[in-house]
């Protein structure tokens, strides 16, 4: 038997048109002047700290300064009992004059031995070795009154005085307590009038805060107060920090009402206005991949092209932009999930 089978023929897929485009929003970059307000955190220094010491040892006689009063240049503020000092002093003055009378024995020596050999009665040795006596009697004098200034200096140190204008501490010792020539810290002197504030800046700011401008720093206090008085850009260090690639930035504030102590933290707020050819895009532009940033842009074709960006400060809704992008560029603000470089779309 044979059998006949019969194939039908079944219905062919319809061929498949061209993917439909994805619709973008986009915003088109324009050149303007845009106010920048920038935060950086920032250490409060004094103008000069000075931790107050003795050169000289003895025990605290007097304290001619009450704790955390304000002191000039020059005023006294401790005296350190004289009596040691002055035991030296007497020591190194009699040692002077007995010196002086030494030395005046060697000398007539000298002249009487110089006579002598005129007249061929005595050695020339004699006569040299009574010269080398003298040289040594000088230099033992000059040791002796160099021994007896230094005794005088540390009399007149004992009385210790404010090394610049500031304000004093709390004592860390009191009338009585031994003061050890250059270890015990009986003080510290504070200078707070102006201010220092640092800063860290990333390096690839270096060139911009170097050739100066416009700008305006201010500080921002505890609970959001901004400090009232302006401050200025006092220096800026020679060498980048090779850890965190970071280059630091004196400033210096007037802070003649001690509302500014030292070591306080605070936020630096630096303003400016942008060159009239800044450029700006929303920051929901922004695509972060890997450490990179990117925005994508549409070009006159309607075909996506990806840029690498150098991005800057935020300014209220918008990012500035320090290189990778032109005026009329049109940036991809809505839709960038569904998009890739290469992507024609449609623009809503």
């Amino acid at each position: 038997m044979c059998l006949l089978l019969c194939a039908c023929g079944g219905k062919q897929k319809p061929a498949q048109g061209p993917m439909p485009r994805n619709t973008v929003s986009t915003f088109e970059v324009k050149p303007a002047t845009y106010v920048v307000t920038e935060t950086f955190p920032a250490t409060l220094t004094a103008h000069s700290i000075v931790e107050i010491r003795s050169d000289v040892t003895g025990f605290l006689e007097t304290i001619r300064a009450k704790d955390g009063s304000a002191v000039k240049k020059g005023q006294v503020l401790y005296e350190i009992d004289r009596s040691r000092s002055m035991a030296s002093y007497d020591q190194a003055k009699a040692s002077v004059s007995q010196a002086e009378a030494d030395l005046a024995q060697k000398q007539r020596d000298l002249e009487r031995y110089s006579n002598l050999l005129k007249q061929d009665a005595i050695a020339r040795q004699t006569v040299e070795q009574a010269s080398t006596l003298v040289k040594t009697a000088e230099a033992n004098l000059a040791a002796a009154k160099a021994a007896q200034a230094r005794s005088g200096t540390d009399i007149s140190h004992a009385v210790i005085r404010a090394p610049v204008n500031g304000k004093i501490g709390i004592a860390l010792v009191r009338v009585g307590d031994l003061v050890s020539a250059g270890q015990t810290t009986i003080n510290t002197l504070v200078n707070e009038d102006p201010i220092y504030a640092d800063i860290d800046l990333p390096q690839s700011r270096y060139a911009e805060f170097k050739k100066g401008g416009q700008q305006r720093y201010f500080i921002v206090q505890d609970g959001g107060a901004v400090y009232q008085q302006e401050g200025k850009v006092l220096l800026i260090n020679n060498i980048i920090d090779p850890q965190t690639g970071t280059i630091r930035v004196r400033l210096t504030f007037p802070n003649k009402e001690e509302i500014l102590k030292s070591g306080m933290s605070a936020v630096v707020q630096l303003k400016y206005n942008t060159a009239d050819t800044a450029l700006a895009i929303p920051s929901k532009a922004i695509v972060e991949l890997l450490g990179e940033v990117k925005a994508f842009v549409v070009d006159q074709h309607n075909v996506v092209q990806q840029r690498n960006i150098v991005r800057g400060p935020i300014v209220d809704s918008l990012l500035l932009i320090r290189s990778g992008l032109q005026p009329g560029d049109r940036v991809v603000v809505e839709g960038i999930q569904k998009i890739r470089p290469g992507d024609t779309v449609n623009i809503k």
